[in-house]
């Protein structure tokens, strides 16, 4: 993700200094009422950098945002480990020591969560591609009940 330039918290409108005799955030002691004749009032401050929080927040919401790119890489990942799955599966088959496990592993690949990776044909074909693996696994699980 590239961030372009960006504007100092100063720029925007800090707070201003002001020579007073209270601490920062508080007035001073007045001498109207309270225990002894005084009693301490706050005063709002204003929080220099506010408007920066606003920055903040949208760089925060643009990195939970995915990009084109990423939603189509783990597109392909997936695919990817289907294929896998299917592959090892088939030569399990010829070897004839097909195991549960093969059929979990296929399982648990068709059942990740996937997102539209906004190409057609990318999704079209992972479309393609959890049919097929589905289709092995309905085989599977009724050659395990016929046997």
């Amino acid at each position: 993700m590239r961030i372009g330039r960006t504007g100092s918290g100063s720029r925007i409108g800090g707070a201003k200094s002001s020579k007073s005799k209270g601490s920062e955030g508080f007035s001073p002691i007045s001498s109207s009422g309270g225990a002894n004749g005084a009693e301490a009032t706050p005063v709002m401050s204003r929080a220099s950098g506010a408007a920066t929080l606003g920055a903040v927040d949208a760089v925060m919401a643009l990195q939970g945002v995915n990009s084109l790119g990423e939603r189509r890489a783990r597109s392909l990942r997936k695919g990817r480990r289907i294929l896998d799955a299917l592959d090892r599966l088939s030569l399990s088959m010829l070897d004839g020591n097909t195991s549960s496990g093969h059929l979990t592993l296929l399982k648990r690949a068709i059942n990740e969560t996937r997102d539209e990776s906004g190409d057609a044909g990318l999704d079209d074909a992972l479309s393609h591609i959890e049919v097929r693996a589905a289709v092995e696994i309905a085989k599977l699980e009724r050659q395990k009940r016929d046997v």
